[in-house]
């Protein structure tokens, strides 16, 4: 297993000290490669944002989004936006959060609106909107965000947006419809061996069960 590896499994086991420490040591050695070097930075962005050190996280995933304009390549582009946006809605910025995921929406639709991409801004969106106590635009989001999902083959995106359902339903108080879309997500989270996404949405559950819901 290779430096970035390792340091992507201590992130995926949740240690985030040990993913940032990783990810440093990638950075400050000496000779690596621009794809190794952007590769070390995207990690410790997330690393970064996980251990709520937001100014940082946002200061590394907006300089890899400004790399990737002046060069040209969108996919990289829209990849480091969303994450700079990622960062505003765990920082509870809701409204910069909104901001991001607008401005990546407009960076999509120029370049063909391609189905997975069209997926992950959609949830965000749906996310923060919820958030912004805009449920009506919220439901939108997340209906467009599963459309687009189940035309890929990316199961991990199909459950999310599933989940993003159960979220919005919930959040309306239709606790019962809540659990429905969860199992759905559930079941699509352990065909695609994520035990963390199953954890979660099982923590979701289990807090319905709590309030007597099936």
């Amino acid at each position: 297993m290779d430096q970035i590896a390792r340091a992507w499994a201590s992130f995926e086991a949740d240690d985030y000290r040990s993913a940032e420490a990783g990810f440093r040591s990638i950075l400050n050695t000496p000779g690596i490669d621009k794809a190794q070097q952007e590769q070390a930075q995207f990690g410790l962005g997330y690393a970064l944002a996980f251990l709520g050190q937001y100014g940082e996280a946002r200061e590394m995933f907006g300089q890899l989004y400004h790399h990737a304009g002046l060069r040209g390549e969108w996919v990289a582009e829209h990849r480091a936006l969303h994450q700079v946006g990622m960062v505003e809605r765990m920082a509870e910025n809701w409204e910069a959060a909104q901001t991001c995921f607008e401005r990546e929406r407009q960076l999509i639709e120029q370049h063909g609106s391609p189905d997975l991409a069209v997926s992950v801004n959609a949830y965000e969106l749906g996310l923060v909107a919820l958030h912004l106590g805009q449920a009506d635009v919220s439901r939108l989001w997340f209906s467009t965000c599963l459309t687009h999902a189940e035309r890929t083959d990316d199961l991990i995106a199909v459950a999310c947006a599933y989940r993003g359902l159960g979220d919005w339903f919930q959040h309306q108080g239709e606790l019962v419809a809540a659990s429905d879309v969860w199992e759905k997500a559930l079941l699509i989270f352990q065909e695609a061996d994520n035990p963390k996404a199953v954890r979660e949405v099982q923590e979701r559950q289990a807090a319905l069960g709590g309030l007597g819901v099936r």
